[in-house]
């Protein structure tokens, strides 16, 4: 059903400072974006997505998302219904069919799961 973990998105007010901590305490390179306000860095197959601008503070950085690819989408819907649980709409952005799953049902950590059948 899901096939691997995609991106984790972490926002923070100082991206040097934090992409300073991937590159030094982890060996990891970081690619900062041309604007400014994000930075990524790969960690195997998957990504960390490090997003600073408008209101985030120290009071509030942290974890944003949670990306899961799926093999197949409607499969997933499927399961949240055998579950007895609503998985919302499937939206089409960017090449891709995105689940928003509410935070209630995923212990307050916001998740998206996709896959690339549009």
């Amino acid at each position: 059903m899901i096939k691997r973990l995609d991106t984790l998105e972490i926002a923070t007010a100082d991206l040097a400072d934090a992409a300073s901590i991937y590159q030094k305490n982890f060996g990891f390179p970081v690619i900062e974006s041309q604007d400014g306000k994000s930075a990524s860095v790969k960690v195997g197959g998957a990504q960390i997505r490090l997003i600073t601008g408008g209101k985030i503070d120290s009071s509030n950085e942290g974890m944003t998302g949670l990306w899961l690819e799926a093999e197949d989408l409607d499969q997933v819907v499927a399961n949240f219904h055998i579950a007895g649980l609503d998985a919302g709409m499937i939206q089409i952005e960017s090449g891709r069919r995105i689940l928003t799953i509410d935070p209630k049902l995923t212990n307050q950590v916001p998740l998206f799961i996709f896959d690339r059948k549009v």
